[in-house]
């Protein structure tokens, strides 16, 4: 189901015009979302420079064009890989955004704003993305980016300059990646989500209660892998205990060979708990070459998987019982006012289907978060003035979910808890 902007629309890759002033910006194939430091090559810095003299164009241009946003309308933008394996996650995120967004217009906007709302197919072609971003930014001149996914597509885009040059905050950035979320450079991108470092150190604690104490790893063989296994191997040591087998997964979809190998390491192994750190088409394929060979060790993923993709990968019945770090509020925790808002203004926008999925609540999340910024400023709305208002306004009550950040602290929340999936799919608490 596309995506339904409030004005300008869902611009894909083949209604969008080129830019004149976009560099060809060559970037190798290997270079793909989940390793954000794989640029250490030549041709990496190649397209950095590239980048940057691009944002000194932009900056260059911002200085002769209008504010960014008036007392009437703010735009606000999303530039999200919205086809390929990432489309359902994806979708569900963008358009949870949309629907608040539309609702508080609705109401009358906020402090005479009301809000419009771009999104832009990025593509999960790292070039493809980062061209988009700067032409989004350049066209639209957004107040904020809002969901912007991905490590390897974050990190570059830090390092571009871009968003330093053009003054654009990054609300609600979906990385786990600790090198990332710490990266030094970075003065423009606000996490909402915990990272994987709290994650790992929840998962932990709940193998060993559940599991036992042989505990397996099988992580993704980049940085946000790396990070997992680390953190988890950190968390394990604390308790006096060593990982039984700890293996890496292919960061692109695995053929049934190798899933096949690593789900008989882990049974020769005798692990009691199964800790990983992967997307959801790996982790399926490990949960069904594993239990088919008579596996039961309790598994338990990062957030990177939601429930709706874990049982897609797999199947209901191998999803049911796999535990998922949660990084928000379970959406059975009607008693929670963020989650019971969430699903009234799903439901009262006629999108039931947003109001079960746990992606979606992330975008209305960050959504929620940049409304709430808008309210606390005096003056224009412009990416400066959300910046300070983040940095120096809060802490953000999103209903019963707190976020907080600082001048030079960009995480705004560490909140994780452990769901497990249910009955076709449902996660449980």
């Amino acid at each position: 189901m596309p995506c339904a902007p409030l004005a300008n629309g869902n611009r894909s890759p083949e209604t969008e015009a080129p830019s004149p002033l976009a560099p060809h910006i060559a970037v190798p194939d290997d270079m793909t979302e989940q390793n954000p430091f794989a640029g250490t090559s030549r041709l990496f810095q190649v397209v950095i420079k590239m980048l940057k003299r691009f944002t000194m164009l932009l900056a260059v241009i911002a200085s002769f064009t209008a504010p960014a946003a008036h007392a009437d309308i703010v735009t606000v933008a999303q530039v999200l890989p919205l086809d390929g394996s990432l489309e359902v996650s994806t979708r569900s995120t963008a358009e949870a955004a949309e629907v608040y967004l539309r609702k508080v217009n609705d109401a009358g906007g906020v402090n005479s704003h009301t809000f419009n709302v771009v999104t832009v197919n990025a593509s999960t072609n790292l070039e493809t993305a980062l061209r988009r971003t700067a032409e989004t930014i350049r066209q639209h001149r957004p107040a904020a980016l809002l969901n912007y996914y991905g490590s390897t597509r974050t990190s570059t885009l830090i390092k571009s300059s871009i968003l330093e040059a053009t003054r654009t905050p990054i609300i609600g950035a979906n990385v786990s990646s600790i090198l990332v979320r710490q990266d030094p450079d970075n003065h423009w991108v606000f996490y909402v989500r915990a990272g994987v470092q709290a994650e790992a150190k929840k998962m932990v604690h709940q193998a060993l209660s559940l599991g036992g104490k042989r505990v397996a790893i099988l992580y993704q063989n980049d940085a946000f892998g790396e990070d997992g296994m680390r953190k988890s191997i950190d968390a394990l040591n604390a308790s006096g205990i060593q990982p039984v087998v700890s293996r890496p997964m292919s960061a692109a979809m695995m053929e049934n060979a190798a899933l096949a190998k690593i789900a008989e390491d882990v049974l020769r192994a005798n692990a009691g708990a199964v800790l990983i750190f992967s997307d959801s088409v790996n982790v399926g394929g490990f949960l069904r070459a594993y239990r088919e060979r008579g596996g039961n060790a309790v598994v338990t993923t990062d957030s990177t998987p939601s429930a709706d993709e874990l049982v897609r990968a797999s199947s209901p019945d191998l999803a049911r019982g796999v535990c998922i770090a949660e990084v928000l509020p379970a959406l059975a925790k009607r008693n929670t006012r963020l989650v019971r808002s969430f699903v009234a203004d799903m439901t009262a926008a006629g999108r039931p289907d947003l109001a079960k999925s746990t992606t979606a609540l992330e975008g209305y999340v960050s959504a929620r978060l940049f409304v709430e910024a808008v309210r606390k400023i005096a003056g224009p709305v412009t990416g400066e003035t959300v910046r300070t208002a983040l940095q120096t306004r809060g802490p953000f009550d999103l209903g019963d979910f707190e976020v907080r950040y600082g001048p030079s602290q960009y995480e705004g929340s560490q909140y994780v808890d452990i769901g497990i999936v249910g009955h076709a799919g449902r996660v449980l608490n």
